[in-house]
């Protein structure tokens, strides 16, 4: 009887302790409706109060509005259809302190539900500009024993108020907006010689009238040329053009505007190309004179194509005379283009000869020359305090260059001492001098490369470097075979002195054991002769002398074991 009511009690103490965290687990909260709107200054509106009980049945409530006075006031609050029939605090306001305050309540069972009405306010707009109301010291409570407060958040309400705008005035229409599909850019240059002109024709426009001339600022005039919303002119002359548009409605004529076209179809005047080369042949940076006109638009600029090269982009000041970049010795075409500001273009073309100097002479040159024993050496002769440049090839691949300079007898040579892969070589030699005019190639020497040592794809090793990389494999294979030997040696010492003394254990153990059993058979023997022996002892003495056996059969093969590990 005691021990149900302790669990009476502890039941009703687990109720009170869990049952007002349940409740303030839902999250209680105000509202108001609309949340925002957009109103004129001196217009009502409404906005009513409500709550939302998440589900929980709730019996009053509280809370403090504020509003700012300067935007609003407030003009009447309503009861109408509350769920509140109990005021504790009858809805009042303060247009001087922007506030609303209230405390209503209900009897059992309450409100439950997701927009119980509170109160209805209905406001005002004073001034232009955004009218922000809010809650303050707000509390929903429970339907239960404890008067919970179950609130948790409020959301508040912005209005835009504005100034009343004053009826529209009619008047005559706005200058237009016109545009160009084919000339958009009043600046750009265009080779389209027939321009349209498009603009908007709202419904109260009556008439259009256009003119297209030549004259910044023009009237078209009040003749109507049709409601049109569009307007193409066809092979107007070259220059600057301006189309003038005019609106009329039932009040009259309106602004002119004005579009700006700029129209250029022929390209520039022909022109020359003048190569100087400062009377050196050989010079490989000559220079270009060219200059072309263009009497509508202008030349925007050039475009120079030398060979099959890139194409070089220049505007007037990068002109007269332009330096070629290096050439090296032969025939080059030159394209140069004139290209005004309507992309209109004219092309003119040359030949520019660059003159070889002297390609120099290689007198010394190995036919055979072993790599990683010799050392190679290349000797010639050229122009006289210029740079040589040597070049050593395989299947026209170049594999190496040298840069030397050659003396004032004009000799000059060359010395490799590094390793290179076996095969024919192809070397030939250009002379370059100080202006950096050079030369034709050499005529070409053939060098037969024979390797001492061997190629790894790039790594080239040399046989007395690849000796002495495997004498120190060599080395380090039999340091680690003669330290795994005397390991080994030192392993079988240690396994000698640990089978010797497991021998010894071995012994010792067994002759304990064979005592104790021994003395166990002498007292079964003792007995014998003093009783007759049990069944049970006989069965014993039969194991004992069992075991024994065993035992020493597994002793003898353990120690036959440890014998063959030695």
């Amino acid at each position: 009887m005691i021990k149900n009511k302790l669990l009476v009690l502890l039941g009703m103490l687990t109720l009170m302790i869990w049952l007002p965290f349940e409740i303030s687990a839902h999250e209680a909260s105000f509202y108001v409706l609309p949340e925002s709107g957009n109103y004129e200054i001196g217009q009502s509106f409404r906005v009513d109060v409500l709550i939302n009980s998440e589900g929980v049945s709730l019996n009053a409530s509280q809370a403090t509005i504020h509003f700012p006075t300067d935007k609003l006031k407030v003009i009447d609050i309503s009861k109408n259809n509350s769920i509140f029939s109990l005021w504790t605090q009858e809805p009042i306001w303060s247009n001087l302190q922007g506030t609303i305050s209230f405390g209503g309540g209900l009897p059992n069972p309450g409100f439950r539900g997701p927009a119980g009405k509170v109160i209805s306010i209905t406001f005002q707009g004073k001034s232009k500009g955004e009218a922000r109301i809010y809650f303050k010291g707000e509390a929903i409570l429970a339907n239960d024993a404890w008067g919970s407060n179950m609130f948790s958040f409020s959301r508040e309400g912005n209005y835009s108020i504005f100034e009343t705008r004053p009826p529209e005035v009619e008047k005559v229409p706005a200058a237009p907006e016109i545009s160009s599909s084919t000339h958009p850019n009043l600046n750009k240059w265009y080779s389209n010689s027939n321009p349209k002109f498009q603009w908007r024709v709202s419904s109260d426009i009556i008439a259009v009238s256009f003119e297209l001339n030549q004259m910044s600022v023009f009237d078209p005039g009040n003749i109507s040329q049709g409601i049109l919303d569009s307007k193409v002119f066809e092979k107007i002359d070259d220059g600057i053009w301006y189309f003038h548009l005019k609106l009329k409605n039932a009040i009259g004529w309106g602004v002119v505007s004005h579009f700006k076209v700029q129209t250029d179809t022929k390209a520039p005047d022909p022109f020359e190309i003048v190569v100087d080369n400062e009377g050196d042949p050989t010079n490989p940076y000559p220079f270009l004179y060219f200059e072309s006109q263009d009497d509508g638009s202008g030349i925007s600029y050039y475009e120079i194509k030398i060979g099959t090269g890139d194409v070089f982009k220049l505007f007037e000041v990068e002109t007269n005379p332009f330096q070629m970049p290096w050439q090296a010795p032969g025939v080059h075409v030159v394209i140069i283009r004139a290209i005004d500001r309507a992309q209109n273009f004219t092309e003119s073309n040359t030949e520019v000869k660059v003159e070889s100097i002297p390609a120099p002479e290689i007198t010394v040159c190995p036919s055979v020359f072993t790599s990683g024993e010799e050392v190679m050496y290349v000797e010639g002769t050229a122009l006289p305090s210029c740079e040589v440049l040597v070049f050593f090839k395989k299947n026209e691949q170049l594999i190496k260059e040298w840069q030397v300079a050659s003396k004032e007898t004009g000799d000059w040579f060359v010395i490799e001492d590094g390793l290179i892969k076996s095969g024919l070589y192809k070397i030939t030699a250009r002379t370059k001098n100080a202006s950096g005019a050079i030369s034709q190639e050499s005529s070409p020497c053939f060098v037969k490369v024979i390797l001492s040592g061997v190629a790894i794809g790039s790594w080239i090793i040399e046989y007395k470097i690849l000796a002495l990389i495997v004498l120190i494999i060599f080395i380090i294979v039999l340091t680690g075979i003669f330290y795994l030997l005397l390991k080994v040696r030192k392993i079988q010492r240690l396994i000698k002195k640990e089978a010797k003394d497991l021998k010894e254990k071995f012994y010792k153990e067994y002759n304990e054991l064979q005592a104790d059993i021994e003395a166990e058979l002498e007292e079964l023997k003792r007995s014998r002769g003093k009783r007759k022996i049990t069944e049970e002892e006989e069965k014993r003495e039969k194991e004992l002398l069992k075991n024994l056996n065993d035992v020493k059969d597994v002793l003898e093969k353990e120690l036959k074991d440890i014998e063959e590990i030695k």
